[in-house]
């Protein structure tokens, strides 16, 4: 188990920097006040992530550094460090699997396409449960083969993204 695929704390950035944004800033206010007032798990589940979104871009963005907290270059940094070790690691020919979380896959989808942070960010919304990303990679390359694949699950209700 490599520790360079954790995911980034994304509830600790949350819990610590919803307070001050509470006091400072009126778009968190509303959609807190939205969460807060929303009925229904569906109704929760959405305001919570237009929140939740809110509060990680600006981490992304490095608006938010809450204390005892890795930046987001710095979860960056981990990831790819950990796809430096394992992909130095195989031989030609190989394939190697890593089971990780929507951030790490965003990350490594950063790595291959050049993406921005906020693309990345944006990328990471979007990898369902699950699912699998494919990349092809050799000493010259690291480029996308495939993206958020789940031939695997016939049941749509099982098909999230939390």
């Amino acid at each position: 188990m490599l520790q360079e695929f954790d995911e980034y704390r994304g509830e600790v950035v949350l819990d610590r920097s919803l307070p001050g944004l509470l006091e400072d800033d009126q778009v968190i206010r509303n959609l807190h006040a939205a969460f807060q007032s929303s009925t229904g798990s569906a109704g929760r589940r959405a305001t919570f992530q237009k929140l939740f979104e809110a509060i990680i871009g600006k981490w992304v963005r490095e608006e938010l550094c809450p204390p005892g907290v890795e930046t987001w270059l710095e979860f960056c940094s981990r990831v790819n460090s950990g796809l430096t070790k394992c992909l130095s690691a195989d031989s030609r020919g190989e394939r190697l699997a890593i089971f990780t979380s929507g951030g790490p896959i965003a990350v490594a989808m950063q790595r291959a396409l050049q993406l921005s942070s906020l693309s990345t960010l944006n990328v990471s919304w979007m990898s369902l449960n699950s699912s699998w990303t494919e990349f092809i990679y050799s000493r010259e390359r690291f480029t996308l083969s495939s993206f958020n694949c789940h031939p695997h699950i016939d049941d749509p209700a099982m098909l999230t993204y939390r």
